[in-house]
């Protein structure tokens, strides 16, 4: 084939793919019949309710959520006596801690005490950290002689 050939059956590709999406684009969507929708509605097991109906159930759960007191949440606090020996490294017991639910990522903390220069800061011992410690207090535990 030559070149010119094969240009021309490129552009004529382009010309028909550009006819079909201007045609696509520009048709009408088309419409919904009371059948269509109700099959769908069965389909995905819902149900359609009028607006009348609809602002009832509004107002009575609004009454309903005013009348009962707020819900406290309740947080876990986890405990966890970690015991740091002389030679530990940091993921090692970064990793005792995430198993303990302390912290949420064992490589995260080891980041946060590599960039902080305190790997090299922790003193052997026993310590106990909650959950509720954030990374700089649990730091400063095993960091203070």
């Amino acid at each position: 084939m030559r070149k010119r050939t094969i240009r021309s059956f490129a552009f004529g590709l382009l010309v028909s793919t550009s006819i079909i999406g201007a045609a696509y684009y520009t048709s009408p969507p088309p419409e919904s019949t009371d059948v269509d929708v109700k099959a769908y509605l069965q389909q995905h097991e819902l149900v359609a309710v009028t607006k009348d109906e609809y602002d009832k159930l509004l107002s009575t759960q609004s009454k309903a959520s005013v009348e009962q007191p707020p819900k406290q949440s309740v947080q876990t606090v986890y405990v966890y006596r970690l015991v740091i020996e002389k030679g530990d490294t940091p993921e090692t017991f970064a990793k005792e801690l995430e198993a303990a639910h302390i912290i949420d990522s064992a490589r995260s903390f080891n980041d946060y005490l590599q960039k902080r220069g305190l790997a090299h800061l922790i003193r052997p011992g026993a310590y106990n950290v909650r959950s509720d410690m954030d990374y700089a207090a649990i730091s400063r535990l095993i960091t203070s002689p």
